[in-house]
């Protein structure tokens, strides 16, 4: 998996590879952390349970096994910092 982050100050995007499983502790903190409730609400998503968020993380894993180079999750604060998960 790769993970792209590009600074405010920055117009390249930098890559590294990454684990799976830090790339799936950071997209689980995205779905159940309270710091990105208000941009989870913006894509629709509202407070989860346990099984919803378990169901969630389950559908992650079997996109990351059966489509290549798909981007599953980009985010972007306010001062335009980014940062995109890609398998």
């Amino acid at each position: 998996m790769k993970m792209y982050m590009r600074g405010s100050w920055r117009s390249k995007e930098t890559g590294s590879s990454i684990p799976n499983t830090i790339a799936y502790t950071a997209i689980k903190n995205f779905i159940v952390s309270k710091d990105f409730k208000e941009m989870r609400e913006d894509y629709c998503i509202g407070d989860l349970d346990k099984n919803q968020v378990n169901q969630i993380m389950l559908d992650i894993k079997w996109l990351f096994r059966n489509y290549k180079d798909l981007q599953v999750l980009a985010i972007e604060d306010s001062e335009n910092k980014s940062m995109r998960f890609i398998l």
